[in-house]
């Protein structure tokens, strides 16, 4: 199972080859990745549209795809799987305001990962952000984190496939 893997790397397609090649005939591969083109908050806010903004281009600059979630099922055909191997589904996840809690933990992990990861050090180093653009971003998920009307979501796509060979 590869949970939000392929939106990392630069070569989905050979990943996917390499798990239909040492895989046994019959053996289930599972891929599921993000489209962040389809990230929505509510209420809007600007922070957090440069935030999802800043993502996708960060994206682009590792030569990765932060939408890999509507190509999943086209990079599987690529690398080799026949369409009858394939399941292909759609699931929306949401964070909002009945899962207070759940909201919260989503909000705050992204202020964390906006300022203390990857994505913070390149946009940092590529110019694609400023500390204080950074800073603004983190605080927006916070306040959003926070308000009860909050609700956020995106849709991921999801492939289940059996290995033949």
């Amino acid at each position: 199972m590869a949970h939000q893997v392929l939106q990392h790397l630069a070569d989905p397609v050979g990943a996917l080859k390499e798990m239909r090649r040492v895989s046994r005939p019959g053996a289930l591969i599972a891929a599921r990745d993000a489209d962040y083109e389809s990230m929505l908050a509510f209420p809007s806010h600007p922070g957090i549209d440069a935030w999802r903004s800043l993502v996708r281009k960060n994206y682009l600059a590792n030569s990765h795809n932060g939408d890999a979630g509507r190509y999943v099922r086209a990079w599987f055909r690529e690398a080799g799987f026949a369409p009858d191997d394939l399941q292909f589904t759609v699931q929306a996840v949401s964070y909002s305001f009945d899962e207070e809690d759940r909201r919260r933990a989503w909000g705050e992990a992204w202020c964390t990962r906006t300022l203390e990861s990857n994505l913070a050090r390149q946009a940092l180093e590529r110019g694609l952000a400023t500390q204080e653009e950074l800073d603004a971003m983190a605080a927006a998920w916070l306040e959003w984190a926070a308000n009860p009307e909050g609700v956020f979501y995106y849709v991921n796509g999801q492939v289940l496939a059996r290995a033949s060979k």
